[in-house]
């Protein structure tokens, strides 16, 4: 998850949903109006309840150069809220009796993950929840890779951001096991003690993406299929997408843009079913929509009482759902992207905000991002 979408999170899930306040008339023109005073090159949102889409539209561009405008139909990285598939995935291998929420993930590995720190043994349900006590530190350095030669000059950006091109530039794509593999067991050419807490898992909350990941290679080993193929197979099946969720080129996704305005270069995850997946607006608001639609019962994806234990395990934790009071959904960010989705249980409302900035600069685009919120 992107610096200071943490921050977004608790401002946003605090956020009351409401539909009844305006006409879509009326919203469109006050989106419209808010956009003249915003400096985000291009966004979609969508207002979703169990049935259908009740608003959605997009405003400003996907390339500024050549005046491109935004779409909601074109697909675009929706980060971290990709995680919300490993929750789906989690809760069907529960169902068909493949491992529980508190299966030690030892008994699932090929091989052995233990904190160097303390004896008590990592779950799904850790992972789940994001307490496993695996930390990410430098994975995110590690994890990610550039589709072509860098581009990027020393002067366009500050000095951590291109430290962290110039490394993604030197990575090259590994499979999902291996730098699993590499990174949390001894032998491995990443490992470090540093990679574990010294709680004991269960006993602290830290957003954990190398252990998202291992979550998602634990289906892989379950479902005997390679992540990827497992979750094309759902949304062909449960959401009519079409096919190519992930491999998406430069071409055809919107361009991305550092918070001044330069265009950012093409980069992929390693830890892909982590924040690689890529929907766009009108797809990901039919994911939600069917999402509410099996939180009040109604769906095949799963039994209702895996929907209830998927978003609303704990305090704060659903499995790899975001959770505060009512609010329900997932959050997701990285250099040139800002994705938002959640949804009211009470209500059944939901929305989602999609757009290709960033904001490790200064939070003057996370400020603005909160005002389209606001006000769909």
């Amino acid at each position: 998850m992107q610096k200071g979408l943490i921050t977004l999170f608790l401002i946003v899930f605090g956020l009351t949903i409401s539909i009844g306040q305006n006409t879509t008339k009326t919203l469109d023109s006050e989106i419209k109006n808010l956009y003249k005073s915003l400096e985000i090159p291009g966004f979609s949102v969508a207002i979703v309840n169990s049935d259908s889409v009740v608003f959605q539209k997009s405003y400003g561009y996907e390339n500024l150069d050549q005046h491109l405008k935004f779409s909601a139909k074109k697909r675009f990285n929706i980060a971290s809220i990709s995680k919300t598939f490993i929750g789906i995935g989690i809760m069907s291998l529960i169902e068909q009796g493949k491992f529980t929420l508190d299966t030690p993930i030892n008994d699932l590995l090929p091989f052995k993950v233990y904190n160097p720190n303390n004896s008590t043994k990592i779950t799904i349900r850790h992972l789940a929840t994001h307490t496993s006590s695996i930390l990410d530190n430098d994975i995110g350095q590690k994890s990610w890779y550039l589709d072509g030669a860098l581009k990027l000059s020393k002067k366009e950006v500050d000095r951590d951001t291109y430290k962290t091109f110039c490394s993604w530039a030197d990575n090259t794509r590994t499979s999902l096991g291996d730098f699993l593999k590499s990174s949390l067991t001894k032998e491995g050419n990443h490992y470090s003690k540093k990679r574990f807490a010294k709680t004991a898992p269960g006993d602290t909350y830290v957003y954990s993406n190398i252990g998202a990941a291992l979550a998602a290679y634990i289906i892989e080993l379950k479902t005997g299929m390679s992540y990827d193929v497992f979750i094309e197979k759902l949304v062909a099946k449960e959401f009519g997408f079409p096919p190519n969720v992930w491999k998406h080129t430069s071409e055809q996704l919107p361009t991305s843009y550092f918070q001044n305005k330069i265009e950012i270069p093409t980069y992929r995850p390693i830890l892909y079913p982590t924040g690689g997946m890529m929907l766009s607006c009108e797809e990901l608001s039919r994911y939600l929509s069917s999402m509410i639609k099996g939180f009040k019962g109604e769906s095949k994806i799963l039994k209702p009482e895996s929907f209830q234990k998927m978003m609303n395990l704990s305090e704060g934790n659903g499995v790899f759902w975001e959770l505060k009071g009512n609010k329900v959904g997932h959050n997701g960010g990285n250099y040139g992207v800002i994705c938002l989705m959640s949804f009211d249980k009470e209500t059944g409302i939901g929305k989602i905000l999609m757009t290709n900035i960033s904001s490790y600069a200064s939070d003057n685009i996370l400020k603005q991002v909160v005002k389209i919120w606001g006000a769909i």
